[in-house]
């Protein structure tokens, strides 16, 4: 199975278990068109549904051990694979930045309802920016973003929470 392949299988299992998510990371970005090629999965998956992801992407592939890491303090990270791709879930979503800890909002409302599940454009924009080496990714987000409405209220509920002030530097360019 190729990488939309296993996106839509894994998709359509989470959907009939009614488990919350959202599809982010390069495949959002190739969603949107940029020039990105994905290699692996990223879900971000309600806390409350989380324990219930992880017993059935489990089922479905491997359970990949891994190291911690100092920059995120997320609640649940695991990785997968399923069919040779690679699939990394996160379930309360957190960030260290040198002025604290960003912490990611999941709401459903922000979340494509038409089609696959994927995450808003905005979040990610604001979510590569914490993360070193993604300046080029938030670079296209935002050329991606001058081309079209940008979601205005996501924007100030993400600004209004706990992020470096070059991050809400560049929120405020979209703001204002």
């Amino acid at each position: 199975m190729n990488l939309q392949e296993v996106l839509a299988y894994i998709v359509k299992a989470l959907q009939q278990a009614q488990i919350r998510f959202g599809i982010g990371g390069s495949l959002l970005l190739a969603h949107h068109g940029l020039p990105v090629t994905p290699r692996d999965i990223d879900l971000v998956v309600a806390l409350e549904d989380v324990e219930r992801a992880i017993q059935l992407l489990s089922e479905m592939g491997t359970v990949v051990e891994h190291d911690e890491t100092s920059l995120y303090a997320t609640q649940v990270f695991q990785e997968f694979i399923i069919h040779d791709i690679d699939l990394d879930l996160m379930s309360g979503l957190r960030i260290r930045h040198d002025e604290g800890i960003f912490v990611y909002p999941f709401a459903e409302q922000t979340i494509n309802e038409t089609g696959p599940p994927f995450m808003s454009l905005v979040d990610w924009y604001v979510i590569y920016q914490l993360i070193p080496g993604r300046e080029q990714k938030v670079v296209m987000i935002e050329h991606c973003l001058a081309d079209q409405e940008v979601d205005r209220e996501r924007l100030e509920q993400l600004r209004r929470l706990n992020l470096p002030q070059d991050v809400n530097n560049r929120i405020d360019q979209w703001l204002n």
